[in-house]
């Protein structure tokens, strides 16, 4: 392999991730082992860039297990361009409104004015009945 190398402690500075975390990926399979052995281990870039997705992918909202699935099949673009977050209203048992976070950020006054409204008729419709 080449590129550059790094140690446990540039990955971790480089990531965000901890030590400990980065052991952990790599006793759970997310990750390589380093090259080499002890205190002579070291990562390459391969190492930071899989590092690097799984944050993204973290972010996004996706946990471990789903991570590592995307890692095994190699479908780690479509996840990390596609992946939307979306918030979830119930206004009455069995009718949910659904929302992406985007929206919600720029107009949260009027989908809590529309799940208000929606409530209300829901309401006098069981107090006409």
């Amino acid at each position: 392999m080449n590129g550059r190398r790094f140690t446990i402690d540039e990955l971790s500075e480089l990531t965000g991730f901890s030590r400990r975390t980065i052991r952990y990926y790599i006793q759970e399979g997310l990750l390589e082992p380093p090259a080499g052995r002890g205190r002579g281990g070291f990562y390459y870039d391969s190492h930071l860039d899989k590092l690097l997705r799984v944050k993204t992918l973290q972010e996004r909202g996706l946990n471990l297990a789903t991570i590592a699935g995307l890692l095994q099949t190699g479908d780690i673009q479509s996840a990390d361009q596609s992946r939307e977050m979306w918030v979830k209203y119930v206004v009455v048992p069995g009718l949910e409104i659904n929302v992406s976070r985007d929206l919600e950020q720029k107009e949260g006054k009027t989908i809590l004015e529309i799940i208000k409204t929606a409530r209300a008729l829901f309401k006098e419709k069981e107090e006409n009945e």
